[in-house]
């Protein structure tokens, strides 16, 4: 079920924010573009995540329901500054790192929410 979520959300998301605000003529250069933003603020801190909050309930150590939420938030947030860091373009072109950082928060928290509620309905069908 998580990543029938996580598929869906990716849909939702890359649609929304490559196709619908895609300029009249899709050139490779925004494809690519494209493709390493929704790599490296949603596909990468996914699977991170999801891994991370997989080892912490075998272990039942960690609550695996905070340590997924936050680190889906922080990886989207830091995917997103790489992005804007190394793939912006020229310096005094790019928006502010604060915008950018707030761009990083919307697949973050979804994602969070995603790997919360995976891991609330493995704990409660564990007991």
């Amino acid at each position: 079920m998580t990543w029938l979520l996580f598929l869906i959300f990716l849909g939702y998301y890359g649609y929304t924010k490559y196709i619908v605000g895609a300029p009249a003529g899709m050139d490779q250069s925004y494809i690519m573009t494209a493709l390493v933003v929704l790599s490296a603020t949603t596909i990468v801190p996914f699977f991170i995540s999801y891994y991370l909050t997989r080892a912490t309930q075998l272990t039942g150590r960690t609550p695996a329901i905070l340590l997924g939420f936050l680190s889906a938030v922080t990886l989207s947030v830091v995917g997103y500054y790489l992005v804007w860091r190394y793939f912006g373009g020229i310096a005094d072109t790019r928006m502010p790192v604060q915008e950018v950082m707030k761009l990083g928060l919307v697949p973050g928290l979804a994602m969070g929410a995603i790997l919360a509620l995976d891991s609330i309905f493995r704990r409660s069908a564990s007991h």
